[in-house]
């Protein structure tokens, strides 16, 4: 069945609704799944409902990274620092709201979202000294120091489980390219979808482990927990150049998991490592 198709036949949600699993503070699991498993993964999520926004299923984000001349976020993450942080802007395509937002990671694994609303003219205009205000508040010193440096785009659907408490987010067709360019998108992970499993407290089963396990097709890193990070991807794709040597093994399983999604029925032993 068509995807659109599963999503429009099941319970539609509001953003009214969904209050009790808006997660601001939560723990966060990474999916890379197959877009042509993704009917098949839908029918075994049957108690989800989708949230459905201006009245559709999907909506295109739009997402400008900002950070420091020496790439502190970067290095934070490659690092494995447990305690790091990372700012956006992100718009909302179908509604036209925009946000400024930190995400703030503790040592314990867990995340906590701030963000205001943004009133520019343009959804990627440069910030104004009340968002300025804001980010120092948050990150002090470090907030000065930061400016645009990676633009993000992808397709997305929630799904909703109230009585669980989770919220399952899938982004589709994901590219990266330089702030303010006229360059071409890159998608490096064309033909996989980014899934990711926000939770209140942590669960290491649940119906998305089991709906992943029960695809006859997972092997290697596809539907598996990945240690992945979107903007790292976007800022490895546009500047390989950068450091991110501990980050390796992580972007070689995004690559064997783009691989073998693009060739499903090809098996070769040294994309399955």
């Amino acid at each position: 069945m068509h995807l659109l198709n599963l999503l429009n036949g099941r319970p539609h949600l509001g953003l009214e609704d969904i209050e009790s699993v808006a997660l601001m503070d939560r723990y966060d699991s990474k999916f890379l799944v197959p877009e042509h498993w993704l009917s098949h993964t839908l029918i075994q999520l049957e108690n989800h409902a989708v949230l459905a926004i201006a009245d559709t299923v999907s909506t295109t984000y739009r997402n400008l990274y900002f950070d420091s001349p020496d790439n502190v976020c970067v290095k934070q993450h490659v690092r494995g620092k447990t305690s790091r942080f990372k700012v956006r802007i992100r718009h909302y395509a179908n509604t036209g709201v925009t946000f400024l937002e930190v995400k703030m990671r503790d040592v314990y694994g867990k995340t906590a979202k701030h963000r205001v609303v943004r009133t520019a003219s343009t959804w990627d205009a440069p910030l104004n000294d009340a968002e300025r205000q804001f980010l120092h508040v948050h990150l002090g010193e470090a907030a000065s120091t930061l400016s645009p440096v990676l633009e993000s785009r992808f397709e997305r659907f929630t799904l909703v489980d109230l009585q669980e408490g989770e919220r399952l987010t899938f982004d589709l067709g994901v590219a990266f390219k330089n702030p303010g360019s006229e360059e071409d998108w890159k998608a490096p992970l064309a033909h996989v979808s980014v899934v990711e499993w926000k939770q209140n407290s942590v669960n290491h089963q649940g119906s998305l482990i089991q709906a992943l396990r029960s695809h006859p097709e997972r092997r290697g890193p596809l539907g598996r927990p990945l240690r992945m990070s979107k903007y790292l991807l976007g800022r490895q794709t546009l500047q390989p150049d950068l450091d991110f040597k501990t980050y390796r093994p992580a972007l070689r399983d995004m690559s064997r998991a783009e691989s073998l999604a693009a060739n499903p029925t090809f098996a070769h032993q040294s994309i399955l490592r």
